[in-house]
C-alpha cells in the first residue's frame, strides 16, 4: 500500500479511541456520515449495511449501488489475523462520495459480527467461497429490498472487486458492475505474491456463469498489489468486459480522492 494516499477521513478514523474496535470505529465513521446502520441477518452469517437513502421517489427509478469493501486484514504475519476488518475503508469512502441511493455490506465474521459459524478459513483460504458469497447475495436482496430498488449496480474495491463479479453472477436485475484494483484471477494473485492458494474460494477467471450485465474493472498503472499480469486470464473468458487503467494511480491512490469524477465513467450497455 503506498504511503502517499491522502485519505485524511481514514486517518481521522484510526486514531479514535485506542480501545475500540476496527469495526466499532466503522459504525462511528458511518454515523459521522449520516449513514443509517442496519443489521441484517437475511444470509447463513450476520451482516451490517450502511445505507444511504435517496429521495422516496428515485427509489425504484434509480440502482441501488453496493459498496464491497477489501479483504482488510485477513493474515498478521504467518498468522490469521483476529479481526479482519479493514482498518483503511476505502469503498466506504467511496460511498460517501457517490449520489444516493447506495449501500455498504459487509463481509461475514467481518466488523466484529462472529457466530459460532465463523472461523478463519472465511477470511484466508475461504474468503471468497461459494458460502461468503451466497450469504452475501441474501443481504444485498434485503438491502435492495429495504430501500426499494428495481435494480443493483455493484463496485467493489480490492477483494471486494472479486465478490462483486461473483455476486452479481447470483443476482437478479443487475444495473452493472465497476471494480476498482480488484484481484480477478485469484490462483494468478496467489502464485504472484508467492500467498497460499484460496483453495476453497471460487475464482471469476474461472467461472462458467454468463455475464449479461455492463462490466468496467478500472485499475492503477502502478498498482503492485494486483499487476495487470495478474488479471489478464478473467479478460480472456470474458473478452467483452471493459477495463481502464488509470495513469498515476496505483492500489489505494488515488480511488477515494477521485471519486467522484471516476465514477461518471460511463459503462458501455452489455452486447
Amino acid at each position: 500500500m503506498n504511503v502517499r494516499v491522502a485519505l485524511n477521513a481514514i486517518s481521522a478514523l484510526l486514531l479514535l479511541g485506542g480501545c475500540t474496535s476496527a469495526g466499532q470505529r466503522l459504525d462511528r465513521r458511518a454515523q459521522q456520515a449520516g449513514l443509517e446502520i442496519v443489521h441484517v441477518t437475511a444470509g447463513e452469517f450476520p451482516s451490517i449495511v450502511y445505507l444511504k437513502r435517496g429521495a422516496a421517489a428515485d427509489h425504484a427509478r434509480q440502482p441501488l449501488t453496493i459498496f464491497l469493501e477489501s479483504d482488510g486484514i485477513p493474515w498478521l504475519g504467518r498468522a490469521p489475523s483476529d479481526d479482519p476488518t479493514t482498518r483503511q475503508p476505502v469503498a466506504l469512502e467511496m460511498l460517501m462520495r457517490s449520489a444516493a441511493p447506495a449501500a455498504y455490506v459487509t463481509r461475514p465474521c467481518y466488523n466484529g459480527l462472529r457466530s459460532d459459524k465463523c472461523n478463519v478459513e472465511l477470511w484466508t483460504g475461504a474468503r471468497y467461497s461459494a458460502d461468503v458469497v451466497d450469504s452475501m447475495v441474501a443481504t444485498v436482496r434485503e438491502a435492495q429490498r429495504r430501500v426499494g430498488a428495481e435494480q443493483v449496480a455493484l463496485v467493489g474495491y480490492s477483494g471486494g472487486g472479486s465478490l462483486a463479479v461473483l455476486i452479481a453472477e447470483r443476482l437478479e436485475n443487475v444495473f452493472s458492475v465497476v471494480t476498482v484494483a480488484a484481484n480477478l484471477d485469484t490462483d494468478a494473485w496467489t502464485e504472484h505474491h508467492r500467498y497460499l492458494r484460496l483453495s476453497q474460494s471460487l475464482n471469476p477467471a474461472l467461472s462458467d456463469q454468463p455475464h449479461p450485465w455492463p462490466e468496467l474493472h478500472l485499475r492503477g498503472a502502478n498498482d503492485r498489489v494486483v499487476p495487470l499480469a495478474t488479471i489478464e486470464r478473467y479478460f480472456l473468458r470474458y473478452p467483452r468486459a471493459q477495463q481502464r487503467t488509470i495513469e498515476g494511480f496505483d492500489h489505494v491512490c488515488c480511488w477515494v480522492r477521485d471519486w467522484p469524477t471516476i465514477s461518471a465513467i460511463p459503462t458501455l450497455p452489455a452486447p
